[in-house]
């Protein structure tokens, strides 16, 4: 197991996977080739690892995150 922080980040139809919800997991700030996608928003939070804290997005962050669980 990794100490290192492990966060997922929402975003909204990403231009690789167009019209779909899909979380990137994120090691502190570099990015893993792991994600989750879904149709729906809902959909998609079922996915996550159990245990996490949602965050609200920042405003200067892209405008296709939703929200990014820690």
């Amino acid at each position: 197991m990794s100490d290192e922080l492990e966060l997922w980040t929402v975003y909204d139809s990403p231009i690789d996977l167009p019209g779909r919800f899909v979380a990137r997991k994120w090691l502190l700030d570099q990015p893993t080739n792991e994600l989750l996608q879904d149709k729906t928003l809902e959909g998609l939070r079922a996915k996550l690892p159990q245990g996490l804290t949602r965050l609200e997005r920042s405003p200067q962050d892209d405008p296709k995150i939703v929200e990014t669980w820690i």
